[in-house]
């Protein structure tokens, strides 16, 4: 209908999803409906997991480029140790945003490309990206201006049934309808240091912010983070560790199957390999993933740190057992033990690039060095920091075993375990290899009563619940100091967020999240504005 010439001062109403002027003209009361954009805007930051970015050489060739999971094995399932020690290198090795960027957004590519789309991984994360994207900014006629969206959804949803989780309330909802959520990605060098990570972090969130600021002129003060798997502890030493943490910048954060204290399944592939048909790219063997292990501070620090637990790794001869370790230092009394048969690292595998083996000691030295320079003091600089608006999610499903506690068996001739009464091993901790094969059986020569004996221990397979790669007691640990923390089955790690439940908790999350606006410069204190 049209407007009068004669209008009256305008009217603001608010009508949950949209707020709009009602300009009144005389005599008939007409009304014309303005929709207003909103002018905030808050930028959801994913942070993915390890391996999960994009890589390529100092000088621009690509090393770690995850388009498609095809080209991907191809390339690196017949990687031999040589090669990955050479290209998986922090020291040679950088970001790079040329990966492929999925479709179905309003954004165009450039758009996308400039939010980091192009640093992670397109076969891990696309869809996810391209989800939550729509689910967060569906203020459009479509949905009926956010009504039938997702966010409105859980207003009559449970996204689980767990301590923390209620329903999405008409105010929390109509709240985020007032703000633009544009998904991010920011990736990093996974090889290097979490700390690192976190630097780089920081620059992208304060490019990120500062471009809506400059551009648009939109305020824009504050983001929202999510993560997945280690990219957590990224997000963790950003906000509370970074200059003394930068959690004022940060409204919340979600994490997804983080590793929040370590996981053992860390040992397990450094010493046998990883399991399944991702070892072939991963690394199939101890002789494959040490070279990279033991130069690469970002995997190190997701070994179990000393508030996973003690007594995690274990040795068992019947009912004969040594665990370890006793007292809270993993690093001394497993990480750096040299020449033991169940020690973390060989170090004859370390440096595959050394045939003569001239440099073992210091290959030795600069792989003990990262350990207590990189990793215990990361493990020690984030230990009990958590933002005071954490959400997380975990799987808890026996399909999905992790390594929760790594044991080693001895292994006895079917013939001596029914008839006999085999001597027991004066020191378990001890012994000669013979021969490691490097998928988790070994032959050692050990003594019993002083006499020489030829042993067999094979490593058990994973016994406790999880997502195939964080156990149960990592992925709740510390849930006291979170808003929620909650157990999902059928989670399994690398596809954390593939699946509806995962997603739909996911934006719950970041709209309770967004309600921390009230009280900032974020908030719209008056409509007009």
């Amino acid at each position: 209908m049209a407007i009068k010439n004669r209008v009256i001062p305008a009217v603001i109403e608010e009508d949950g999803a949209r707020t709009y002027t009602s300009v009144l003209s005389k005599p008939d009361g007409s009304k014309a409906q303005c929709n207003m954009v909103a002018d905030r805007i808050i930028p959801v930051i994913f942070v993915p997991g390890v391996m999960g970015t994009n890589l390529q050489t100092n000088k621009g060739a690509s090393v770690w480029m995850l388009n498609n999971s095809g080209l991907v094995a191809k390339k690196w399932m017949f990687a031999g140790a040589e090669m990955r020690k050479s290209s998986l290198d922090p020291k040679v090795t950088e970001v790079t945003s040329v990966g492929d960027v999925p479709t179905g957004t309003a954004q165009d590519e450039a758009e996308l490309r400039r939010r980091g789309w192009g640093e992670v991984a397109l076969m891990s994360y696309g869809d996810w990206l391209v989800w939550l994207e729509n689910a967060l900014n569906d203020i459009h006629p479509a949905t009926d201006y956010g009504r039938n969206g997702v966010r409105a959804r859980l207003m009559k949803e449970l996204v689980a049934t767990a301590p923390g989780v209620a329903l999405l309330t008409q105010e929390e909802w109509s709240l985020s309808c007032k703000y633009q959520f544009p998904v991010h990605a920011v990736g990093y060098n996974w090889l290097q240091s979490n700390a690192d990570s976190a630097e780089r972090l920081a620059e992208k969130i304060n490019e990120f912010t500062a471009y809506y600021r400059d551009k648009f002129r939109y305020r824009c003060e504050k983001v929202i983070i999510v993560t997945h798997s280690m990219g957590g502890l990224v997000a963790r030493h950003y906000s509370e560790v970074l200059e003394g943490g930068q959690r004022d910048k940060v409204l919340g954060i979600v994490h997804g199957v983080m590793p929040t204290t370590g996981a053992a399944t860390a040992y397990k592939r450094v010493k046998a390999g990883t399991e399944g048909i991702a070892g072939y790219v991963l690394g199939p063997d101890a002789a494959t993933m040490t070279p990279v292990f033991a130069q690469s501070p970002g995997p190190l620090q997701l070994l179990p740190s000393t508030q996973y637990g003690r007594h995690w790794l274990k040795i068992r001869d019947g009912e004969h057992l040594v665990s370890m370790p006793v007292t809270d230092d993993p690093y001394g009394e497993i990480y750096t033990q040299r020449g033991k048969w169940w020690g973390l690292c060989n170090e004859n595998l370390i440096n595959p690039l050394d045939e003569d083996k001239k440099f073992v000691e210091k290959d030795w030295t600069a792989y003990r060095d990262l350990i207590y320079e990189e990793v215990k003091k990361f493990h020690l600089a984030i230990a009990n920091q958590f933002h005071p608006h954490t959400y997380a999610f975990y799987g808890n499903d026996a399909k999905y075993k992790a390594w929760g506690d790594v044991v080693w068996d001895r292994q006895l001739f079917g013939v001596i375990r029914r008839f006999g009464n085999p001597a027991a091993i004066d020191d378990m901790k001890e012994g000669n290899v013979l021969r490691d094969d490097g998928v988790g059986e070994q032959m050692l020569m050990q003594q019993t009563k002083g006499t020489s004996i030829s042993t067999k221990y094979v490593l058990r397979a994973a016994g406790e619940n999880g997502d195939g790669t964080v156990p149960v007691r990592s992925g709740y640990a510390f849930m006291q100091r979170m808003k929620a923390c909650v157990a999902y089955q059928d989670v399994e790690h690398e596809g954390a967020y593939k699946k509806l439940p995962q997603q739909l908790f996911a934006v719950w999350a970041i709209t309770k999240i967004a309600q921390n606006v009230i009280g900032t410069n974020l908030e719209y204190k008056d409509c007009r504005r």
